[in-house]
Parts: C-alpha cells; structure tokens; sequence
C-alpha cells in the first residue's frame, strides 16, 4: 500500500503562496476603504457648501434696511456690513428671514445674521463657516444669538459687493459710513468659499493626511436696496411703505 503525502518544500510552497494572495486581497480592501472614506469626505463637503450658500442666499435675498423710528424707544439701527479680512471676511446685516417656532414667543420674521470664520471648538487648528442669527434686533446688531456651524475645515470666505453707481465691484460695504455707501445696500453680493479636502490617507486633522484646497463660488442679488421708511403721515390718509 502506497503511502502519499506532502514535502516540507511543497507545504513551504503553499503557505507562501497563500500569504501572497491574503497580502493582496488586504490591500486591495485597505484601498478600497481609504478612496470610500475619501469619497464620503468630498460628499460630505460638498452637501455642507450647497446647505451654506442655500442658507446665504436665502438670508442675503431677506436683508434690508430701515428708517423706521418708534418715538418713545431706543433707536435699532439696521446694518449692513462687510469687513474684508483677506482670506477671512465677515457680513453683518439684518434680515427677514428668522422662523418663528413658538407661538406665543415674542419674535417676527425680523433677524440679526453675521457670516464669520471662526476656530473649531474641538480642535482649534480647524477653521469653520459659523452663521450667527439673533431674532431681537438691539443696539449691538453684531452680538448676540446662536452660532451655527455651516462648512468645517474652511480655508477661505471672501466676499464681494456690486456698486451699481458706479459699476463696480467692492472689498468692503458699510451702510454705517453715511459718507460712503451710507443708507443703500448692494446689487450684487459675490461669495467665494475655499475648503480643504481630503485626498490622502489617515484620519481627519493628523498629520499623515493630505489635502487640496477647492475653491467654491456664487453670486446672488440683493432685492430691497433702499431702506424701508414709513412716510410722514396726516390723518385720515393710509399708511404706507415706501422703498
């Protein structure tokens, strides 16, 4: 009776090539998972941009301002303000865009809304898009509210308004210089938001990841440009608004 079997090179053999093929399959998945991660990082990213310019758009296309004055109350300027900080620009205005969730909550669709750059509270070598809306207008229209944050790991925001006057564009607005802009609000507000996404391997925010920097941009038109003011009134005439 013939007794067969396998050599020790022939098991050596096998093994080995068993390892080759295990090692390979590895990196194929480890691949694999890294470009879905990535893939899920741009999508991610590019979902935060379109909620972004969506909500700026809507609270840009609401902004107005106003010369009313209620006699007996403290005067609530509305602004509209455009600070260009190089690669780190803000907005402060005043909006008609604010939800009233309660209903007997002592609210109108009247807002404060500031765009800024602002530091990560979790990890401060990260620069995010934060939204500020405040629904009581106040003497400090660049105060106060809840903090949102709209697009993470931001690199740029830079801002540009239309001057229809004069046909061009600006850096900076301020309806608060009354020798400048003073009580008029732009045609046009352009946006240009730079976000640095993932390309390389590893985690968010360590050091073996690397990035790109990928330039986003829209443009949006601003309705109301002349303050609301209510007109001198005589009795037994309407009330209206003029713009």
């Amino acid at each position: 009776m013939n007794h067969r079997g396998f050599t020790l090179m022939e098991v050596m053999i096998s093994l080995a090539v068993v390892g080759v093929i295990a090692l390979a399959i590895w990196a194929a998945t480890s691949q694999t998972a890294k470009a879905r991660d990535i893939v899920e990082t741009t999508q991610d990213i590019h979902h935060q941009v379109r909620v972004a310019f969506d909500m700026i758009n809507r609270d840009i296309s609401s902004t107005f301002l106003s010369d009313h004055r209620a006699p007996l109350e403290v005067a609530h300027d509305t602004i509209f303000v455009g600070t260009d900080g190089g690669r780190e620009d803000s907005l402060d205005f005043a909006a008609f865009s604010h939800n009233r969730r309660f209903f007997d909550a002592d609210e109108s669709d009247q807002a404060e809304i500031s765009y800024y750059l602002a530091n990560d509270p979790e990890d401060r070598d990260v620069v995010n898009l934060v939204r500020r809306a405040s629904p009581v207008l106040d003497e400090k229209p660049t105060e106060g509210g809840q903090t949102l944050i709209l697009v993470r790991n931001v690199s740029a925001f830079d801002l540009q308004f239309y001057d229809i006057e004069n046909k061009e564009w600006k850096d900076e607005w301020d309806t608060t210089n009354f020798t400048g802009e003073g009580s008029k609000l732009p045609t046009q507000v352009r946006i240009r938001l730079s976000v640095n996404e993932r390309v390389g391997p590893g985690r968010l925010n360590r050091r073996d990841n690397e990035y790109r920097e990928v330039a986003y941009g829209t443009q949006m038109p601003v309705p109301m440009r002349t303050p609301l003011l209510l007109p001198f009134w005589i009795p037994g005439m309407p009330l209206g608004v003029n713009e």
